[in-house]
C-alpha cells in the first residue's frame, strides 16, 4: 500500500474510510429543505424533522436520511444517532422525510445520566441537530432550544 491509500492514513490520523452510515450507490442523491417542527421544547414532548431527498442521479435507489444530537453537556460523545429514515426514489424523484426525535423513547435522545439521582435527566440548552447520510456527512445544522 502507499502512503496515499485510505487504509492508511484511516489508522495513521483518524479519517475513517468508511464512517457509520456510509453506503454505496449507483446514483447521487441531494438533501434539502431540513427543518424542525420546533425551534423551542420543553424535552417533554416529540419534535420532528424534515428534509427533502432528491434522487440527482439516472438510476432508482434508495438513501438514508440520519439525524444526530448535540448535547450541551460535559462529557457527552460529540453526537448521537436519534433516528434515521431510508426513502427509494426514482431518477428526478423526490420525496420529503421525517424522523421523530422523542425524548421520552428507551434511548432517551435528549437526556443525561444524572448520577446524583440515578436517572435520566433532559439537559437545557441548545441542541445542534444534525442531518445528512452518514456520520461524518452532516452538513445541516439546526439549533433546538431545550428549556427546563
Amino acid at each position: 500500500m502507499q502512503d496515499s491509500d485510505p487504509a492508511v492514513a484511516q489508522g495513521a490520523e483518524g479519517f475513517v474510510v468508511f464512517p457509520f452510515g456510509y453506503g454505496l450507490s449507483y446514483t447521487t442523491f441531494e438533501v434539502g429543505d431540513v427543518s424542525l417542527s420546533a425551534a423551542t421544547t420543553d424535552g417533554t414532548e416529540p419534535v420532528h424533522v424534515r428534509a427533502r431527498v432528491t434522487n440527482t442521479g439516472d438510476r432508482r435507489g434508495a438513501e438514508v436520511v440520519q439525524v444526530y444530537v448535540a448535547i450541551p453537556a460535559t462529557g457527552q460523545p460529540p453526537k448521537r444517532l436519534v433516528g434515521f429514515q431510508k426513502v427509494w426514489l426514482e431518477p428526478g424523484e423526490s420525496a420529503e422525510v421525517a424522523v421523530t426525535i422523542d425524548p421520552r423513547a428507551t434511548a432517551k435522545p435528549l437526556s443525561v445520566w444524572d448520577y446524583a439521582t440515578g436517572s435520566f435527566r433532559v439537559a437545557t440548552g441548545d441542541h445542534r441537530v444534525l442531518v445528512g447520510t452518514s456520520s461524518e456527512d452532516t452538513p445541516h445544522e439546526l439549533t433546538l432550544a431545550v428549556a427546563g
